[in-house]
């Protein structure tokens, strides 16, 4: 005989929300007030009260993110004084389970080393923690003895050789730009597959245009100069209006795909939000070797490809996604032994011009 039984369980599917990271940033600066402590920081905040009155390089440079990003820019600053040992502040952050997308250095590098030093601290973090972190280094300004190609000589040797896929340099030509590209990068109108080139952004809010020893102004023989060291700069326009920004160059090697921070930030978003789902599925049955296994395994982690790939439609026109919309050979999954899934995914950019070339003609038909 038996009696009747019932049982209800809530299933978990785990397609929940998942924390950001996108947009998140660390800056690490010199400034006279709470160092060592790591504060969080958004649009709203005092940065007098939170560094002192004083100017500084850490102020500087969140006040310019400040300006040059939006009302919904957020993240943490770590205030030190001179000489501090900035690698056991960024040990700190992570221990802290601060997790950025980008970690300023406000203190210019002295030397290629410097430099590269940044990319085996965003190599150990990824290799120890699995958080995925982009470098933006300050490098030296204009000193009052120096004309711009003076610059340009003393920074040639931090960029040349060195391979460093998250690592980007900005030199403070105006003394601000660091900061300001980095709000630039956060602003919530624009997605992380837009290049800070994108003039429609608008223009930049930096500090009194710089001119050099011999009191020539800024002019962009010198920024492209330094762009094709792997330098990021700012731009101008013949007769238009405003200053703007090149690509934000990360030091990758000749070839590599990963060479503008854009594409690289994309990867990292699809890269994040798989990881999460791949570790949601261990040892889940319904992700098996059989036909219908792999048809599931596809399904599931090529949601992040689908969700970056959706589009925005504003009236009669389309804001594209982040990449284009994944096909049939963009996620595949292989089991290389019975515990061990290989997952490999395709992640294809959609691509914008940063040189237009119009051409002109004469209609003289009759």
């Amino acid at each position: 005989m038996a009696q009747g039984k019932v049982s209800v369980a809530a299933i978990q599917t785990g397609s929940g929300a998942t924390k950001q990271v996108e947009r998140t940033v660390l800056f690490i600066g010199q400034a006279p007030e709470n160092n060592g402590k790591i504060l969080s920081i958004n649009a709203q905040s005092d940065f007098d009260e939170l560094f002192g009155a004083a100017d500084s390089p850490l102020k500087t440079q969140v006040k310019a993110w400040q300006r040059n990003g939006d009302d919904l820019v957020s993240g943490y600053a770590i205030a030190h004084a001179i000489d501090a040992d900035v690698m056991a502040l960024i040990d700190e952050a992570m221990d802290q389970d601060i997790s950025p997308e980008i970690i300023v250095i406000c203190t210019p590098v002295t030397g290629k080393a410097e430099v590269e030093s940044h990319q085996a601290k965003a190599l150990e973090i990824l290799s120890s923690l699995a958080r995925r972190v982009r470098f933006l280094l300050a490098a030296p300004g204009l000193t009052a003895e120096q004309n711009w190609s003076d610059l340009v000589a003393a920074l040639q040797p931090l960029t040349d050789g060195v391979v460093a896929d998250r690592v980007g340099v900005v030199p403070l030509l105006f003394g601000d730009e660091l900061g300001a590209v980095t709000g630039r990068l956060c602003k919530s109108a624009v997605t992380i597959a837009d290049s800070p080139m994108r003039v429609l952004t608008g223009a930049m809010s930096l500090m009194p245009h710089p001119v050099d020893a011999a009191g020539k102004p800024l002019t962009n023989s010198t920024t492209a100069a330094l762009d094709a060291l792997r330098f990021s700069c700012t731009q101008f326009y013949p007769d238009f209006d405003g200053t703007y920004f090149g690509d934000v160059n990360m030091l990758d090697a000749e070839g590599g795909d990963f060479q503008q921070i854009e594409t690289g930030r994309i990867v990292d978003k699809a890269a994040r939000d798989v990881r999460i789902i791949a570790i949601q599925n261990i040892k889940n049955r319904r992700l098996n070797n059989s036909t219908s296994g792999i048809e599931f395994g596809k399904r599931i982690m090529g949601k992040p490809l689908r969700e970056m790939a959706r589009s925005i439609n504003i009236g009669a026109d389309k804001f594209p996604g982040l990449i284009d919309t994944p096909k049939d050979d963009s996620i595949n999954l292989t089991f290389m032994n019975a515990t061990t899934l290989q997952v490999v995914l395709k992640v294809k950019p959609i691509n914008s011009p940063n040189t237009i070339i119009v051409g002109i003609m004469l209609d003289n038909a009759e």
